[in-house]
């Protein structure tokens, strides 16, 4: 009953940009990054009622079903952007490998790597895209310093807020991650950044 509802919510964050998109002609920019904030929301949760094993079998379902729709160019909410880039399908197997790696045995490492990609990286992109006015090229993808800025603050609050324990992580963790989220391109911060984060989480946990 719980994987069913795992795989219930999952598919109505999608459901609810989709129509959002449609009603409202909202550009995918924007519905994209609201099913990251939902996605990352549900997943975190999701350990407090199922097993790492039905997120695992969960992320990966919706892996391929996105990969299918890409292919096929359905759900224009999360696959209509300009740029190329892959991070949807890459999102849930980057919370399929975070929770092969970090659960059941520390739950707050996942959640915190999962919250760093599905709030501070779509606040980035929000920000970069809005309010980006110098911007550096890097492997042929360009990202804004203000968008590395507001990735930055938002993952230092999260660090506060998340592991709540005063020391040199406050900035270091953010400092790395920042670092991380600048460098991949192609969608992969969606892969790598839940990792790392709780990777990273974990050692100061």
């Amino acid at each position: 009953m719980e994987l069913l509802g795992l795989i219930f919510a999952s598919s109505i964050c999608i459901l609810i940009t989709e129509v959002l998109k449609r009603r409202f002609s909202l550009p995918a920019s924007i519905t994209r990054r609201v099913v990251h904030v939902l996605t990352a929301v549900v997943a975190a949760a999701a350990p407090l009622f199922v097993s790492e094993r039905e997120i695992i079998i969960v992320s990966l379902l919706f892996a391929a079903v996105l990969w299918w729709s890409h292919s096929r160019g359905l759900l224009s909410s999360i696959h209509s952007v300009e740029r190329k880039t892959f991070g949807e399908v890459w999102l849930p197997i980057g919370i399929a490998i975070t929770a092969f790696l970090f659960l059941p045995n520390s739950v707050a490492s996942f959640q915190f790597g999962v919250l760093i990609m599905g709030i501070s990286d779509p606040i980035a992109g929000f920000v970069g895209e809005t309010r980006g006015k110098r911007r550096l090229a890097f492997l042929g993808s360009t990202k804004s310093i203000e968008g590395s800025a507001a990735f930055f603050t938002s993952s230092m609050l999260l660090t506060a807020l998340l592991i709540p324990v005063f020391g040199c992580h406050l900035l270091l963790i953010p400092l790395l991650l920042t670092i991380l989220e600048f460098v991949l391109i192609f969608g992969l911060d969606n892969l790598f950044l839940p990792i790392a984060g709780a990777f990273l989480a974990q050692m100061f946990l």
